[in-house]
């Protein structure tokens, strides 16, 4: 876990986010239009309208006959009703049939309710008799196994609205409804550079004191998870001009910088002054009263943003989670993917440090019927795997020094929670 030494002030969580977001200022909104075939995943920047009905017509959702409930209200298997067929209504046609009272017309599952009927009879429920006669042996009420024209969508309606990110079942909508473009969010560029001279892209045999870059691929992933564009930067040495001059190329060809490692107050961490160095107004924050990521900088130069990430993988997880995710949101005019949550009791008492927010990984499961959260029982940053077997996290407030065994708290779910039978 990173310590306080070096830091002469550090800054409360939301204060730290409000001056960052803040800094970054309003912007123009930018969209483009695709296909809806390629918008699975993708935020729509406006609403999508409902221009017809959905369904277009009113249709049977059962086989059997289309009827008018009136005229079987008394029907029974020892007193049945019957009814003359007068046609049938074909999937993919239009009917032209008008039911009349003593007729009804045979329906499919999908075919079009023809005029003056308004029940459908199951098939289940009639019995077929020779000639054009059937046998209705149970009642109706009126709209039964009928769905019903606009009786999902009807036009003017809201659709899918304006933030959403769109879902499988949401493209079979807009196929629906007929739709051939939407606007979505335009993918914010993240330039996400590691620095480090002891960085390697791959484990190597021959030289085991490097050590493999996982915090490019992990914010990659992370940074797509939000239906942003990452731009790999590389792996940039000790160096302050080449650190320099990966954050120019950043801030050119990217909407926001990520850069991790050099971040704290050590003679070795060159990022913040190579930050400092770009432009105005700067680091806005540097030092955080959190754990782990403490050592997170803020900065905001020519109104690109700029977040300068501790090195420790879990460290910079957690600090993305807490501020890169608000920002990329922020950049898309869209509301913030927000994590599920859930109650769970403790099995172990939660230490944690006295004015610092401390993001406790948590190992969360089914037990007889409500859920538990055990704290892993490693919580260092610098332990990847401390992140891969939790899933959940337990936010501790500034305002608390921990949570005692058995204490229901609220968690916050990253990954499946499986169940243990006793």
């Amino acid at each position: 876990m990173e310590h306080t030494k070096g830091f002469q002030e550090l800054t409360n969580v939301d204060d730290a986010l409000r001056i960052f977001l803040n800094a970054v200022g309003e912007l123009r909104i930018k969209s483009e239009v695709t296909l809806p075939q390629k918008a699975l995943g993708r935020y729509l920047s406006a609403d999508v309208i409902a221009r017809r009905y959905l369904p277009s017509i009113d249709v049977s959702i059962m086989d059997g006959y289309a009827v008018r409930s009136e005229d079987i209200q008394n029907a029974s298997r020892e007193r049945p009703v019957n009814l003359t067929v007068s046609g049938e209504s074909r999937l993919g046609s239009v009917c032209p049939l008008k039911v009349l009272s003593g007729q009804a017309v045979a329906v499919a599952t999908g075919s079009m309710v023809p005029a003056g009927a308004d029940s459908i009879a199951i098939v289940e429920q009639t019995t077929a008799l020779t000639g054009d006669k059937v046998a209705i042996n149970a009642p109706t009420n009126k709209g039964q196994s009928i769905s019903k024209k606009g009786e999902d969508i009807s036009p003017g309606q809201i659709a899918l609205p304006k933030g959403r990110r769109l879902r499988p079942e949401d493209i079979g909508v807009l196929k629906a409804l007929g739709v051939s473009a939407v606007r979505v969010a335009r993918k914010q560029r993240v330039a996400i550079i590691s620095t480090g001279t002891e960085l390697a892209n791959s484990p190597s045999k021959s030289d085991p004191a490097k050590v493999v870059d996982t915090n490019r691929p992990i914010l990659s992933a992370m940074t797509q998870s939000l239906d942003a564009e990452p731009v790999d930067l590389g792996i940039v040495k000790d160096n302050a001009a080449r650190i320099s001059a990966a954050l120019k190329t950043g801030m050119q060809t990217a909407d926001l910088v990520l850069v991790t490692a050099g971040s704290s107050v050590g003679r070795r961490d060159l990022v913040p002054r190579c930050i400092e160095a770009l432009g105005k107004p700067g680091i806005l924050v540097h030092g955080i009263a959190m754990r782990p990521a403490m050592p997170t900088g803020l900065a905001v130069i020519k109104g690109k943003p700029i977040v300068s990430l501790p090195g420790f993988p879990v460290s910079a997880i957690i600090a993305f989670r807490v501020f890169v995710r608000p920002l990329i949101a922020k950049l898309s005019g869209l509301p913030e993917a927000l994590d599920p949550t859930a109650k769970a009791v403790l099995k172990e008492r939660i230490s944690a440090g006295q004015g610092l927010r401390t993001f406790v990984r948590v190992a969360v499961r089914s037990e007889q019927g409500r859920l538990v959260a055990e704290p892993l029982k490693v919580q260092r940053s610098s332990v990847l795997t401390s992140m891969i077997n939790a899933n959940g996290i337990v936010t501790v407030p500034e305002t608390r020094s921990g949570y005692d065994a058995g204490e229901e708290v609220g968690v916050s779910l990253i990954g499946e929670i499986s169940s243990i039978r006793s």
